[in-house]
């Protein structure tokens, strides 16, 4: 059983997980100082170093800054805030707020979360799902003893009305020392889904359409479409190495993750087709939690 148990959004993988990262929201449990069935609230400052959402990111670096409030009710209920902050020196702002209401549970070595998130993304946003509005997830963990496995499926919902499927494994082994106080999980991810929300991305941000990073003369607008969005694929395999350190009521993760994406897209601009240009990232997570 891991020491806590955790919820990455957005890129924040989120985010993302910020991962599932999104994200970018994190939900950390300690398990030595708070009894499962009591109400607690958690405090949070975290960084990542990139918004990288089923190994895509866009051309430009988004490192983030971002604070989260959670409250967890002893039900199993819980709520969250997160606020976050573009730190490029030449693109500083609040870039995205979060927010995540849900429900988890435990019964033995199983447990379960289910979640809904809402994203308010800054106009200016070039974050590789700024064109998201809301999720809904599902995840699924099981302690064999030797390793973890879980399971998650979420369904993403876009701009433009058109929504993605997202299912993804990971399979982790927990290495706890004699005191406690650290935990080491090496981590495997699998991820697979659709690219609706990257085909709106590209349209409204990469290519200058839309809000924010484009021309307003609709007439000049560049004609994109995605030959796999509505496909269901591989999109990305992870390796991480998930670390915390707990003492009284902080607790402090770092999150390395590199990331391996797959299929790549095979997009018709303005007729011509061209196969999408993918590279592996390594970026990672570092923050601290306060719980009371």
């Amino acid at each position: 059983m891991s020491l806590y148990n955790y919820r990455n959004v957005l890129f924040i993988a989120i985010l993302l997980l910020f991962n599932s990262l999104l994200a970018q929201d994190d939900k950390l449990k300690d398990e030595n100082e708070k009894d499962s069935n009591s109400s607690y609230a958690a405090l949070s400052l975290n960084y990542i170093s990139d918004a990288v959402f089923m190994g895509r990111r866009d051309s430009i670096s988004a490192p983030y800054l971002y604070s989260t409030l959670l409250y967890h009710h002893e039900s199993g209920f819980y709520a969250s805030g997160s606020l976050s902050y573009l730190t490029r020196a030449d693109e500083g702002r609040i870039d995205l707020f979060l927010l995540t209401g849900g429900f988890d549970f435990a019964i033995k070595k199983f447990d379960g979360d289910i979640s809904f998130t809402k994203y308010f993304f800054n106009e200016d946003s070039y974050n590789v799902i700024s064109e998201v509005t809301t999720d809904v997830t599902l995840q699924l963990e099981y302690d064999f003893d030797v390793i973890n496995l879980g399971l998650s499926a979420s369904t993403y919902f876009n701009n433009d009305n058109s929504s993605d499927f997202f299912l993804s494994s990971e399979i982790s082994h927990d290495i706890v020392t004699n005191n406690n106080k650290f935990q080491f999980s090496p981590t495997v991810g699998v991820y697979l889904g659709s690219q609706n929300f990257y085909e709106q991305y590209f349209i409204n941000n990469r290519l200058g359409n839309g809000r924010g990073q484009g021309s307003s003369d609709t007439s000049q607008s560049t004609v994109v479409n995605f030959t796999e969005s509505e496909k269901f694929n591989l999109m990305a395999i992870e390796f991480s190495l998930p670390i915390w350190y707990i003492h009284k009521s902080f607790n402090a993760v770092f999150v390395p993750t590199f990331a391996i994406p797959q299929n790549k897209a095979t997009l018709s601009v303005d007729d011509v087709l061209v196969e999408e240009d993918l590279d592996n990232t390594l970026y990672f997570i570092a923050g601290i939690t306060y719980s009371f």
